[in-house]
């Protein structure tokens, strides 16, 4: 793999748009927030969208926590300004599909039990929610120039390619021919099929009882609305993702699921003709640092510090070794890639945050 210098990367001016895309438990919460606050640092005017992040990352942004709206995270030497802000899943969702019904309607769709299993469970629906506040916050910084990037921490997935995935799942549900039986649609030249239609909503009415099937069509119009509301900006969504103003980070961890999942990832934006930036290989051990310290000490210390620290020092290169051939599947594809090691004492203010970017190991 070919080393990335990451500061030169967010320097540049025509990149408007930074994801960090991988699998669960890999970093990529703390890792977008940390190169966010970097790009502010470098002047940039930067907006970090979270999901779900630890108390502890608000807290050592400086923040109690973190809203559904863009905050200002204090940087008072910094050259650029950063804002932040937390994805609510449910809350984005609430106020899509509510914004298609009188304000009377609202909260008896939001009490709708097949809305609250959607909205909670269904595959996709975080992806769809985070694809269409991307757009949103896009056409905000472009009508206000309020941030001139945007860093997006993607949702938190057994796979790395839900991201990608999820929101084709749920235009496939918005329009799936059932859904569309169920709501009495099927209309012009296929007009011989109203006949099956009746029966279908018949059949159903009688397995659902009437209540419980009025709730669920109820419920599908307000869905297919709302999906047609988000697909009239995904085409510009989408298509900003695929300019040279985005860029994908792939986050993986030096173990082999990780490693083979971020590989998989690195094939589909390829094939897909996504702008891939680099992989962040976070986590790693650093032995150099550990090799520094080896060697001071043992020039001091009697016998047995000396032993107890190159036994240390020898465990470490040897871990380092093994975290390297873990990355195996990740290397083979010659991506531009940059190693992190971890930050001792964990990440507790933004100085930790900082070091965690400064801790590169080519």
């Amino acid at each position: 793999m070919t080393a990335l210098d990451l500061d030169q990367l967010l320097h540049q001016q025509h990149l408007r748009l930074l994801l960090c895309v991988g699998t669960g438990g890999v970093g990529k919460t703390t890792l977008s927030a940390a190169l966010a606050l970097r790009a502010a640092q470098l002047g940039r005017r930067v907006v970090v969208v979270t999901i779900d992040p630890a108390r502890r990352l608000a807290q050592a942004m400086g923040l109690d926590g973190l809203a559904h709206e863009p905050t200002p995270v204090p940087l008072p030497d910094a050259a650029g300004s950063l804002d932040a802000m937390m994805l609510d899943v449910r809350h984005a969702f609430d106020q899509a599909l509510t914004a298609q019904v009188p304000a009377d309607e609202a909260d008896r769709i939001r009490a709708n039990p097949f809305y609250k299993a959607l909205s909670e469970a269904f595959s996709g629906t975080q992806e769809y929610v985070a694809m269409e506040k991307i757009g949103e916050l896009s056409r905000q910084a472009e009508a206000t120039g309020r941030w001139d990037l945007i860093v997006v921490d993607t949702p938190p997935s057994a796979s790395a390619l839900d991201f990608l995935d999820g929101p084709s799942r749920l235009e496939a549900l918005a329009h799936n021919p059932l859904l569309r039986v169920v709501l009495g649609l099927p209309r012009g030249p296929f007009g011989f099929l109203d006949a099956g239609a009746a029966l279908a909503t018949r059949a159903l009415d009688a397995i659902l009882g009437g209540r419980l099937f009025g709730d669920l069509r109820t419920f599908l119009q307000v869905f297919e609305r709302a999906v047609l509301a988000f697909e009239s900006h995904a085409a510009e969504t989408r298509a900003m993702l695929a300019s040279d103003r985005a860029g994908f980070l792939v986050v993986a961890a030096p173990r082999p699921g990780p490693a083979s999942e971020a590989a998989a990832l690195v094939e589909r934006l390829r094939r897909d003709g996504l702008p891939l930036r680099a992989a962040l290989v976070n986590q790693v051990t650093t032995v150099a640092a550990v090799s520094s310290a080896a060697l001071a000490v043992a020039a001091s210390s009697a016998d047995q510090a000396q032993h107890e620290v190159l036994a240390h020092y020898g465990r470490t290169v040897a871990r380092g070794a093994a975290e390297r051939r873990d990355v195996e599947p990740l290397t083979r594809l010659d991506v531009p890639s940059v190693r992190i090691g971890r930050v001792p004492g964990g990440l507790t203010d933004l100085d930790s945050l900082i070091r965690l970017v400064g801790r590169v190991e080519q």
